[in-house]
């Protein structure tokens, strides 16, 4: 695993980088990620703050509920996982729930639907209950945060920008929840720009996100249009590939997370634009994370 305050590699591969973000892992578990990171900094503050308990309230697919129960067991609280329609006997067919619960997470399974904002209310109810803290759905800041909470949450994946190479023209992220492309162009725009960024270019894997970036950057005070480069946005979803579908890929011996960077290298590899398939040394695909398990 990186260590915690560590840069993750970049690397060339066949005339193209890739910014391993997949190598922040939790080796017991493979557990790992740019969101793994930004979840240990909420966790962390959790901590800091007094909290002896977390609760967590996700679907059974997402990855959520594997780094809740680990970083649980890391720190040494309890955590709950609150699940929807879901059975004892089946949830721990899931890769994440079943790394939680490895880990030593709980289950409440009282939700009889998985419809998110209930389970969100059933989590919070629950973290009332028990006087837990409960980890925000997404893993980010909350929705009322003060801006310098937001701000040092954007920080935490912001600074992972700073051994991009200088000759880089042109920067993919994969861009579900928004919250990973949003720190990269806050860490552009506050640490360092490789001196050559002509373009980052936004591939999105789920539901748009766009004006929530912005505004999240409104937030603390970055205008992203002010920003030195192009920002190009690519929506997948709903005529590609729906967020939920899965295409597995390894692009250059990288095996890539079949919901977020296969889809965006299968779509760039069929499309074939010129940045990408050019393999000059110009373009960086930044690896939000890769498989669990």
């Amino acid at each position: 695993m990186v260590g915690h305050n560590e840069m993750t590699p970049v690397e060339l591969r066949n005339g193209r980088y890739y910014k391993r973000e997949d190598l922040y892992r939790n080796d017991k578990y493979g557990v790992n990620g740019a969101k793994f990171r930004a979840c240990r900094h909420l966790f962390q503050k959790a901590v800091d703050e007094g909290a002896t308990a977390v609760v967590s309230a996700s679907s059974v697919l997402s990855p959520q509920a594997a780094m809740a129960g680990v970083l649980a067991e890391e720190f040494g609280i309890d955590c709950t996982l609150v699940l929807g329609a879901t059975k004892e006997t089946t949830a721990p067919k899931h890769v994440s729930v079943a790394i939680a619960l490895e880990a030593g997470a709980s289950m409440n399974l009282d939700s009889k639907v998985a419809y998110n904002p209930v389970i969100q209310q059933k989590g919070n109810l629950l973290s009332k209950e028990l006087g837990a803290w409960q980890l925000p759905y997404g893993i980010t800041t909350p929705a009322d945060a003060p801006a310098d909470e937001v701000e040092a949450f954007l920080e935490v994946g912001g600074a992972q920008v700073c051994n991009l190479p200088e000759e880089i023209e042109t920067l993919v992220i994969p861009f579900g929840s928004g919250n990973t492309a949003t720190g990269v162009l806050y860490g552009l725009s506050q640490f360092t720009t490789p001196h050559a960024l002509k373009r980052v270019v936004l591939v999105g894997v789920g539901p748009d996100r766009l004006q929530w970036m912005r505004s999240r950057l409104d937030y603390v005070g970055i205008a992203m249009d002010k920003l030195p480069f192009e920002i190009e946005h690519l929506p997948l979803h709903g005529w590609y590939a729906d967020y939920a579908d899965k295409m597995p890929e390894t692009a250059d011996g990288i095996v890539m997370h079949p919901t977020y960077e296969g889809k965006v290298v299968r779509f760039l590899n069929e499309s074939s634009f010129p940045w990408w398939d050019a393999r000059d040394g110009k373009t960086c695909m930044w690896i939000v994370g890769g498989p669990i398990g």
